[in-house]
């Protein structure tokens, strides 16, 4: 891996400072995964079809796989049955990304779901308000594989990158002209993917995103933000 165009020195001991303030307030931040070698994130690359975004892979050898972060924690990166995933805590669900494809933005969606029925023979029904064509995905690919498909063509070229809590999700780009982005999913079924934007109004990207929530972490708890911090 190349040299990192981000800075994350300090930010391990930013948030233990954090974490000894919240304790007296009887509630700890979750601790960091063991951080990955540069070898690792050459095998994650290669098993699941592109590289990390750089601010991202930095994280990963400097920081940790996974641990505290916006809104309650990142999602670690782990290997599990040979392969490199995302594991959600909460549901110890391991997912592998899909990165067949670019992330598509929401009306890109409707035109994919579109194409994708009509590409299996079937003529697609009136588009539901909230769902789309979820019912219409069911019923050309069954009920279990097609609401599997529906998830798989929604998050493609994206990473489950971090869990907000109330089924609110981040996620990080990783294919397409958004590459490195994060965007923000809503707890509804299929609610619109946004971007998550900086106070300038630009998208964030991993390092602004990550840095931004310390920031915020720190004044929450009194701690002033170290002079030429990122």
């Amino acid at each position: 891996m190349g040299v990192s165009i981000v800075g994350w020195s300090g930010v391990r001991e930013r948030i233990a400072a954090v974490d000894r303030a919240r304790s007296r307030r009887r509630w700890r931040t979750p601790p960091f995964d063991r951080a990955l070698t540069s070898t690792e994130i050459a095998l994650v690359s290669a098993d699941i079809g592109v590289s990390l975004p750089e601010e991202y892979a930095a994280f990963l050898v400097e920081v940790g796989a996974g641990g505290p972060g916006p809104e309650l924690e990142l999602t670690t990166l782990c290997q599990s049955e040979g392969r490199w995933g995302w594991v959600w805590s909460t549901s110890g669900y391991h997912g592998v990304p899909d990165t067949t494809g670019p992330f598509l933005e929401t009306e890109e969606w409707v035109e994919h779901q579109i194409a994708t029925l009509r590409a299996a023979g079937h003529e697609p029904t009136v588009r539901d308000e909230d769902e789309d064509y979820l019912a219409d995905y069911c019923r050309v690919f069954g009920e279990f594989d097609g609401n599997r498909l529906f998830d798989e063509h929604r998050f493609r070229g994206a990473i489950h990158i971090s869990d907000n809590g109330c089924g609110m999700t981040s996620w990080l780009v990783v294919v397409g002209p958004h590459r490195g982005e994060i965007w923000f999913r809503d707890c509804a079924r299929n609610p619109p993917m946004e971007p998550l934007l900086d106070t300038n109004g630009q998208p964030h990207s991993f390092h602004t995103w990550y840095m931004d929530w310390l920031k915020r972490e720190e004044a929450s708890v009194g701690i002033r933000t170290p002079r030429g911090s990122q």
